[in-house]
């Protein structure tokens, strides 16, 4: 009997063991093998390359020694109160009403202006053809453009998945995790993606999150309307979330086998 009942916990305590198991501290770390002092050479992005496409969403102020001009370019702020205009950006939201959205030709439409082509232009490109239509009905008018829509999704096994924005010229993959806090103890650091979008469609770049290569990758600084997927370790994640149930067998069958050897006995 008690040599039964000893393999029996035997089988229970190794079962438990492994089902208790975490990840090693290598599994879950990032660019393991990054030496300190290192120098790699990214691949830079900023919103100042981005080339604009239909759908995007800029802020453009038109400031003017003249307050009706500068009333009349930015509806959105308010005279009468401290900061009121930067205020309207502060959410998605507003950032969709009060914002000037690419048309499905590629224009925006400004007061008084009409509609401005910008397809395809950069963020410094924008301002300049924008600064030179307004200099046509205003003078010592100042222009400002900035990108609305740097948006981004991070999605897998992060704590906190969803739709990002980044009022930054420049976002790595690595501070866009950090916004979704991190990744979870299921995630496969070894098995990443980014979806991109340019002319031709959505294409995807495999990434290893826990090599040095991450850094020199098209996809360390991200662009607007990327897709982070972080894939989930299957085999651990599939243990961890099943191990209520082996647990419960195990102890039917150790109670199981104690009770038959007790009646044969």
């Amino acid at each position: 009997m008690n040599s039964k009942v000893s393999i029996c916990n035997l089988i229970i305590i190794v079962f438990l063991g492994l089902l208790g198991s975490c990840k090693s501290a290598k599994e879950i770390t990032y660019l393991q093998n990054l030496p300190e002092g290192e120098i790699h050479q990214s691949i830079a992005f900023s919103t100042n390359d981005y080339e604009l496409k239909v759908g995007d969403n800029l802020y453009i102020q038109v400031s003017s020694m003249n307050p009706e001009v500068s009333q009349l370019f930015n509806p959105s702020t308010s005279t009468g109160t401290s900061g009121g205009g930067n205020n309207q950006y502060s959410t998605p939201a507003g950032q969709y009403v009060y914002g000037y959205q690419l048309d499905g030709d590629g224009n925006v439409e400004l007061p008084i202006i009409g509609h401005v082509f910008l397809q395809g232009a950069t963020i410094d490109e924008a301002q300049t053809i924008i600064d030179k239509r307004v200099s046509e009905y205003f003078k010592e008018a100042m222009v400002t453009v900035k990108l609305l829509s740097f948006k981004y999704a991070v999605l897998g096994e992060v704590t906190t998945p969803g739709v990002y924005y980044n009022y930054s010229n420049t976002c790595t993959i690595l501070e866009a995790i950090s916004n979704a806090r991190g990744t979870t103890d299921y995630s496969k650091l070894e098995k990443a993606k980014v979806i991109r979008e340019n002319e031709a469609g959505k294409y995807s770049i495999e990434v290893d999150l826990t090599d040095k290569s991450l850094l020199s990758s098209a996809a360390y600084y991200i662009q607007p309307n990327d897709v982070i997927y972080v894939s989930p370790d299957k085999s651990f994640k599939n243990t961890r979330l099943n191990a209520p149930l082996y647990t419960l067998m195990l102890s039917t069958i150790s109670t199981a086998v104690v009770v038959i050897t007790l009646i044969r006995n």
